[in-house]
């Protein structure tokens, strides 16, 4: 096997060291941060089992608590909600047109 030998002087041989550290250096950030990055994302595997394990759960109690519930009572309390929110957006028509009037009246006295 042959050897080839080039000369370098001292300014590109520090130059060449020192990119060549910097570019260990960088590598070593970059692993610290790919390791972080797969600790964090087991993490949020494991976050996410719970979460649907959570959720199956929380459906299967739903599930039981309708199949106990009585069914007959639901729709009369849902008419008197609708008519409660049909009264309180009337009533907030009536105040903004009673707004409305006022800043008017409040015009024509300064104008």
């Amino acid at each position: 096997m042959e050897n080839w030998h080039i000369k370098i002087d001292h300014g590109e041989a520090l130059d060449s060291k020192k990119q060549l550290l910097s570019s260990e250096l960088n590598l070593l950030h970059l692993l610290r941060h790919m390791k972080n990055y797969s600790i964090l994302r087991k993490k949020e595997t494991a976050i996410n089992n719970k979460i649907k394990l959570n959720i199956s759960s929380l459906r299967q109690k739903l599930t039981l608590l309708k199949s106990t519930l009585p069914k007959g009572a639901a729709p009369k309390i849902e008419s008197r909600i609708k008519k409660v929110e049909v009264k309180l957006k009337t009533e907030e028509k009536n105040d903004f047109q009673n707004e409305l009037d006022e800043i008017k009246a409040k015009l024509a006295k300064l104008g």
